[in-house]
């Protein structure tokens, strides 16, 4: 998926947005607008959203010191999350259809989404996140993907961000029942409030299915940025479950079969989809 214009403006919103996190110093705040608006000459249209934004994210963590700007968010988020696995266990084992119920979860995990503005709280939000889970889909490839899951059969799920690789834990749990062989793929140093190995521990995930890092910090996945391991596990994937938007912009003219699970939170993704902001999707490649 390639950028648009809008999404320059995203890149001055997201940098103000981070920098505000870490500082009230409106001198530094300038610095930073100042040196992503320098950057913005050399931006070109023919890359993904997802890459234009990642130099926004090293301008402030060089301006301010800090690697790890969400890191404090990252940690709230997933101490929030954990405190609802059992209601979330429970929506599950409570549903008709497990999986589509688990599917649910893992979207409805999808609105903790910092970098692109959204100020996310879980006691203010807990009603959004319910609701999802009651949402119908605009798009859902849900057969397709049922009758693709079984045993020899291999899945690389590319998570997202922290908080959210908790509800990710309820679709893993249930592939693993359908005899799936599942991987989790997560960010190997920090980057937005994208999930990291640390998140993966924190959420059990290491304990259910093996984990592995993309080998880099992209916002989504930089093709030219990858370990071997994660090369060689796509390669390896008769399934790919990506989610949220950063995976979608980066892979979606991918020739591996993925599967892309998101919340439409951007005016662009949702133009590129035809559906309508804050769409829940879940959709097949070139399908």
């Amino acid at each position: 998926m390639k950028a648009k214009p809008d999404c320059v403006v995203c890149m001055f919103r997201q940098a103000l947005n981070t920098a505000r996190l870490l500082t009230n110093n409106q001198d530094i705040q300038l610095r930073i607008l100042a040196k992503v608006a320098d950057s913005i000459k050399k931006v070109s249209l023919d890359k993904t959203p997802a890459a234009l934004c990642k130099p926004v994210y090293l301008t402030v963590a060089e301006i301010t010191g800090k690697k790890d700007p969400y890191e404090k968010l990252k940690r709230e988020t997933n101490r929030a999350a954990l405190a609802l696995l059992p209601e979330l266990r429970k929506f599950v084992r409570k549903s008709p259809d497990p999986l589509d119920a688990a599917i649910h979860v893992a979207v409805a995990g999808n609105i903790i989404d910092l970098g692109i503005g959204h100020s996310f709280d879980f006691t203010r939000d807990i009603k959004e996140i319910l609701e999802i889970m009651k949402q119908k889909f605009a798009i859902s490839a849900l057969d397709d993907f049922r009758n693709e899951l079984g045993r020899n059969r291999k899945l690389l799920y590319l998570g997202d961000n922290a908080g959210e690789i908790i509800f990710d834990c309820i679709l893993v749990e249930q592939l693993i029942k359908t005899d799936t062989e599942v991987t989790f793929a997560v960010k190997s140093s920090p980057i937005i409030n994208d999930a990291t190995m640390k998140d993966a521990r924190t959420a059990g995930l290491t304990k259910l299915v093996r984990v592995i890092e993309t080998g880099g910090n992209d916002v989504g996945i930089d093709w030219d940025n990858v370990s071997k391991e994660f090369m060689q596990t796509v390669k390896q994937a008769d399934i790919i479950l990506a989610k949220g938007h950063g995976n979608f912009e980066t892979c979606d003219d991918r020739p591996e079969n993925f599967y892309f699970l998101l919340k439409s939170k951007c005016d662009i993704v949702t133009n590129e989809l035809g559906i309508e902001l804050g769409d829940l999707v879940f959709k097949r490649t070139h399908c």
